[in-house]
């Protein structure tokens, strides 16, 4: 880990993505995504919009309902809204995203004979469509290099000290000029990962972390020092932000998930 002129840190991402597949049980993140997640680009659109503000379970439950009745463009453009209202209903804003994405769905089937657009600012025009949508859809629909950004990504980076950013959207723009493009598909994923399970919003398990040699917040923390977020330090207002001491019985990731599921997970 070293540090620029900006005073961002340069990481070696290969050390990192090496560790974080070993430590998730993901395989080879140099291995194309789709050669073993072979994942449907409209039912990843869909699952991204109708992830939002809820439980990953929530999306699981009304995606497979959703996409029984209706798994394509053509079927869900012509699906009455209150049918699909209640398959979502779980997922919480079910008018709106019933909305959103009958309206997506046809308007996927009216410019786009029914297949879903796979370059970027095609799909930032589709109704109800941002960026951490458009680029899940690329990554994880065609396989095309991108950043998806959620809050688990967004918070994870600023940790690391590759970016100084406040939103997701500042933090895709600075992580495309800085991260190459070989990097891009693995990293939302076993952020993600990382994110749910070691690397939490509060009460980091840094002591934990296979890659706390090599992430600003890591080092600064379990050295006693302030790390680079204002949320991550003590005193900041905000309770379980310090590192949580080793445990008696050791973190084991055996009982995790293996891999990424199709659906994005929740950024709330």
């Amino acid at each position: 880990m070293s540090r620029g002129g900006s005073g961002l840190v340069s990481l070696d991402w290969e050390l990192v993505l090496d560790r974080l597949s070993e430590l998730y049980g993901t395989g080879d993140w140099r291995v194309p995504y789709l050669r073993d997640h072979a994942e449907d680009p409209f039912q990843v659109l869909v699952g991204t919009i109708l992830s939002q503000r809820t439980k990953d379970a929530n999306t699981d439950r009304a995606s497979a309902a959703l996409f029984a009745k209706y798994p394509d463009a053509r079927s869900l453009a012509r699906a009455p809204p209150r049918a699909v209202e209640r398959l979502i209903h779980v997922t919480g804003f079910y008018r709106t995203k019933a909305r959103a994405i009958r309206a997506c769905a046809r308007t996927i089937v009216q410019r786009f004979g029914g297949r879903v657009p796979s370059d970027l600012d095609t799909l930032l025009s589709l109704p109800g469509v941002g960026p951490k949508t458009a680029n899940c859809v690329l990554v994880f629909g065609y396989g095309i290099p991108a950043i998806p950004v959620d809050t688990h990504v967004h918070r994870i980076a600023n940790r690391l000290g590759v970016v100084r950013t406040t939103t997701p959207e500042e933090t895709e723009v600075q992580l495309r000029q800085r991260l190459p493009s070989r990097f891009w598909i693995p990293l939302n994923p076993l952020l993600v990962q990382h994110g749910q399970n070691l690397c939490r919003p509060r009460g980091p398990r840094c002591a934990e972390c296979p890659i706390n040699s090599v992430c600003a917040t890591g080092v600064a923390l379990l050295a006693g020092r302030p790390p680079p977020r204002k949320e991550d330090r003590p005193g900041s207002g905000r309770k379980g932000n310090r590192p949580r001491p080793a445990l008696a019985k050791p973190f084991s990731p055996a009982s995790l998930p293996r891999g990424r599921r199709w659906t994005p997970k929740s950024t709330t």
